[in-house]
């Protein structure tokens, strides 16, 4: 009885010293360098001393509201790592941390301003005119509306990780977005301009609370009672609670022209005065999903196979949640093989 005390008195207080005292492990270590600056944003050029093996370069972007050091998160568990080690030349378009000069921004200025020159970039440095393009989540959605405006440079391969293309099938955010936040969103965004961090981590956070403010800690607690490793739950805690704000005119068309009106799928997004025509899109087309993500439910991400007019498409759906698409045993053992052979074949 004694010992069993003992040992669980032992197990709380490392437990406590983990979640008090531990520093954060590093996270995007594949070696790279800045290539091109806009604003707060980095394009970052991944190196190694293997050789590229692909000619055609890979292109990451990501979502607005967390860090995109989740594609790179440690050794062994990186998507980027796992295509730099394969022979790609890849990049990823970070966009920094928005502040209160930048609520003003909006998807015409990501799309238009960002993107499009880091594509630019990106094939003036890898002396190419086509490019392949990985998005994840928002950063997928994005990707598609690039996609649909751009014909040039070409985009040889579009890969879209848990990324909403309708919206009108999604689950609680979906709900939330279309009532309580969502006919909020004008005073929401008013009032803050520059929707503050905390905000979107509460709301997320607030889709699985139980899972989100215990499971995470009780999963910590399991692994010290056993001896278990503890840095990989150290390395994605430090990302889950890494987020960053959203600028107030690109949060309100989200809401209101994405979740409201579902406008992406029917064609009605316009940037700039130039519609997004989705069917536009040709790329050779990989779609890959959660079967059990609460964010992006596999329907939404799945519409992206009819509304796109490539030839050549897969959708491939994974017993994973919005984030294991990315990190965790699945995604190392199957995710990052078949994204990186599915890229070979198209990449020559």
């Amino acid at each position: 009885m004694q010992e069993s005390l003992d040992k669980m008195l032992a197990a709380t207080q490392k437990w406590a010293e983990i979640l008090a005292l531990d520093p954060w492990p590093e996270t995007g270590k594949t070696p790279k360098e800045v290539v091109w600056r806009k604003n707060k944003s980095k394009l970052y050029h991944y190196y190694s001393d293997k050789p590229i093996k692909h000619r055609i370069p890979v292109l990451f972007t990501y979502a607005l509201i967390n860090k995109a050091y989740i594609l790179d998160l440690t050794p062994g568990m990186s998507m980027i790592e796992s295509l730099v080690d394969n022979g790609f030349d890849v990049y990823m378009l970070e966009w920094g941390n928005f502040e209160w000069e930048d609520r003003n921004l909006t998807f015409n200025d990501f799309v238009y301003k960002y993107i499009a020159r880091a594509v630019q970039k990106v094939c003036q440095i890898s002396q190419t005119e086509e490019i392949s393009i990985v998005g994840y989540c928002m950063g997928g959605t994005m990707a598609c509306m690039y996609a649909a405006l751009f014909p040039k440079p070409t985009l040889r391969n579009l890969v879209l990780l848990a990324a909403p293309i309708r919206f009108d099938i999604g689950g609680t955010e979906t709900r939330w977005l279309n009532t309580t936040f969502g006919n909020d969103v004008d005073t929401i965004v008013d009032t803050f301009q520059l929707v503050p961090k905390e905000f979107i981590d509460i709301g997320v956070k607030m889709l699985k609370p139980v899972n989100n403010f215990i499971g995470t800690y009780s999963r910590l607690w399991k692994l010290v009672e056993e001896g278990a490793p503890i840095d990989n739950w150290k390395a994605l805690n430090k990302w889950v609670d890494d987020n960053q704000n959203f600028p107030g005119s690109s949060y309100r068309q989200w809401v209101r022209d994405f979740y409201h009106d579902n406008k992406l799928i029917k064609g009605e997004i316009k940037l700039r005065g130039n519609r997004v025509d989705l069917s536009r899109i040709t790329a050779n087309l990989l779609v890959l999903a959660g079967e059990n993500d609460h964010l992006v439910r596999p329907l939404q991400a799945k519409a992206a196979m009819d509304a796109l007019s490539s030839a050549d498409k897969e959708y491939h759906e994974f017993p994973i949640g919005h984030g294991g698409l990315v990190f965790g045993k699945v995604a190392v053992k199957q995710v990052y093989p078949l994204l990186g052979n599915w890229l070979a074949a198209r990449s020559d």
